[in-house]
């Protein structure tokens, strides 16, 4: 039983998947036929709901090329994938390459703000700069005219303290030294706050340069980028040079490797044919040796088992021929594919950095005008800082010369001050010293006094004493002699008018004694509150030498001086009046009657109340005042 061959036309049959590549060229045009399709439905995605197609292994018995052309729709699947992936990597570089744009724009951006910002602040710093400037000037203006003041003031000061009593020029003085301490204590504070200012400024001055150096480290760093983007430019022209050279090497490959499979695909068809032949007089032989019983058939079979061995192993063989054929083949379309797929990527990417080439270059154009535009911005700020830094030298410069100028003041007014201390306290104690003479002196007087009315009342009473004794002495006499008593009688009346005109001249001396006690008291009562007074300058002295000039003083020490002449004026002339008054007494004594020694002058008995006797002895007063 024999049977027949299989058609040759099975293994051309249309079946349900594309041609081995190399076969066809695929035509935008018309669907023509079974074997002709469209690239869209080729290349078309297969969706969640279909069924996935069955598997070859699954399947009735296939031929090897069915088997192929399945293996070929997977390869091509992958390369669809590869082509995505490449397209996805591609926009994904787009995609990146827009971020970094964006950021050098954003950064640009940003920088232009902080440039702005730092505009700003410098016309900040300016205008604080030109108000600490007049601050400082009407600071200055305002110490000027305060010392001004102080001096019209001190000046009024000394008009005053001729005029207004002590306690009004201590208020005064008193007040103004506040005023003074207010001042200084503005000043200080104002000195503070400019020196705060500074400070500030200075701070500012060095944000400015920290911001004007990260200004430049950007501008240097943008630099660097469009170099790099420019290096970038020059190797991207250069790999494309090599991708346009591998493009022609792949494209003479690609053009070897078809003529090599369609060498392979026909020595592959007739090792089918042959593989095919060898199996059919294989099932052949094997039905006729079933068919056959004999001995002879026997042989023949044993024969045809030997030759059908050797067939087999020629067939293991060939199969695995074709096998290698396959892996060849397949390899040779995997090359092929890839170099495809290569060379598509290529083009790509060739078309893709000749975009980026014509952005970098619009971006490399960009970049040097920004650079351009912030290294112009970066110029106007340093000149502007210069400028800034200028003006706060000077400003510095001034206010170092002012605060030597304040020091040097407060100095000299501090020695001065120590200088007019001393100088009080040296006079304090000079008072002290002339005062305590000045109690000694009316302590002396006192006891002067003392001992004047105890002279008066001692002559007193031997005025009256001897008036007794006078009487008595008259009567003796005027008993034994009677015959002189009218004459007796008549000088006794001319004694008793005597005794009453001495009487009424001791009686002013009475009341100019109790005058004197009461001058005394009065002298004493002034003593204490000189002393008094005394204190309350020593601590005066203490607060107020320190801010008076040393005009006030020498004017005080003159009044001091003036004082104590017109207190020893008045201790002389108390000299004086001692002097004058132990005069009287003297003659008064030798007016009295029991002391043979001193006659009564009668031509002199009524002289004592002449009206320039006080003067003479003020004269003679001032004569020895004038002396001293």
């Amino acid at each position: 039983m024999s049977f027949s061959r299989a058609p040759v036309k099975r293994f051309n049959e249309n079946v349900g998947c594309a041609p081995p590549p190399g076969t066809y060229e695929v035509k935008p045009g018309d669907l023509k036929g079974a074997a002709s399709f469209d690239k869209s439905d080729r290349f078309r995605l297969v969706k969640a709901a279909d069924l996935p197609a069955p598997s070859p292994s699954r399947s009735a018995l296939m031929s090897p090329v069915r088997r192929t052309m399945s293996v070929d729709g997977l390869v091509e699947g992958s390369s669809v994938k590869k082509e995505k992936n490449a397209v996805t990597m591609e926009k994904k570089r787009q995609t990146l390459l827009e971020r970094e744009i964006r950021s050098l724009v954003q950064q640009r951006g940003e920088q232009d703000r902080r440039l702005l910002a730092l505009e700003e602040d410098l016309k900040k710093v300016e205008a604080k700069l030109l108000a600490a400037v007049r601050e400082k000037t009407g600071f200055s203006a305002n110490v000027t005219t305060l010392d001004r003041q102080l001096v019209e003031l001190m000046k009024v000061n000394k008009f005053l303290k001729n005029k207004v009593s002590a306690d009004t020029t201590k208020k005064r003085i008193h007040s103004l030294t506040m005023d003074l301490m207010e001042a200084r204590n503005t000043l200080d504070f104002k000195n503070k706050e400019l020196n705060v200012l500074q400070i500030n400024t200075e701070g500012q001055a060095k944000l400015l340069d920290s911001d004007l150096q990260a200004a430049r480290a950007t501008v240097t760093a943008l630099k660097d980028r469009s170099k790099d983007l420019e290096d970038l430019h020059h190797v991207t022209k250069t790999l494309n040079k090599e991708l346009e050279n591998e493009n022609a090497r792949l494209h003479a490959v690609i053009q070897e490797l078809r003529e090599e499979i369609k060498v392979l695909q026909q020595y592959l068809d007739a090792a089918n044919d042959q593989i095919q032949d060898l199996r059919l007089n294989l099932r052949e032989k094997t039905q006729e040796n079933t068919v056959a019983g004999s001995q002879v058939e026997k042989t023949d079979l044993d024969q045809r088992t030997t030759e059908l061995e050797t067939i087999q192993d020629v067939l293991r063989q060939k199969e695995e021929e074709a096998q290698k054929f396959q892996q060849v083949l397949q390899v040779s379309k995997d090359d092929l594919v890839e170099v495809e797929t290569r060379l598509e990527n290529q083009e790509l990417e060739l078309k893709s950095s000749q975009r980026s080439v014509s952005d970098m270059e619009a971006q490399i154009e960009l970049a040097n005008q920004k650079v351009q535009d912030s290294q112009a911005t970066v110029r106007q700020q340093e000149a502007e800082l210069t400028r800034l830094r200028e003006v706060l030298r000077r400003t510095e410069k001034e206010l170092d010369e002012r605060v030597a100028h304040l020091e040097q003041r407060c100095l000299f007014s501090e020695e001065e001050r120590s200088k007019t201390q001393e100088e009080g306290m040296r006079r304090v104690e000079e008072l002290k010293t002339e005062l305590l003479l000045i109690k000694e002196a009316k302590k002396d007087e006192k006891n002067t006094q003392i001992q004047l009315q105890q002279e008066h009342a001692a002559l007193t009473e031997e005025l009256t004493k001897e008036k007794v004794l006078f009487c008595w002495s008259r009567m003796h006499i005027l008993t034994p002699h009677s015959f002189a008593l009218s004459s007796q009688i008549s000088e006794t009346e001319h004694w008793r008018k005597q005794y009453e005109e001495l009487f009424a001249k001791v009686r002013p001396f009475q009341e100019q004694l109790n005058a004197f006690a009461a001058e005394r008291n009065a002298l004493l009562n002034e003593n204490g509150v000189n002393q008094e007074e005394l204190n309350k300058l020593s601590d005066a002295y203490a607060r107020l030498l320190g801010h008076q000039n040393q005009k006030q003083k020498i004017k005080h020490v003159m009044k001091l001086k003036e004082e104590n002449v017109t207190l020893k004026q008045e201790l002389f002339k108390l000299r004086s009046q001692v002097s004058r008054q132990k005069s009287d007494l003297e003659q008064l004594q030798s007016k009295l009657p029991g002391r043979p020694h001193r006659s009564f002058d009668p031509s002199k008995a009524f002289h004592h109340d002449k009206e320039n006797r006080r003067s003479e002895t003020l004269k003679e007063g001032a004569y020895s005042i004038a002396n001293q």
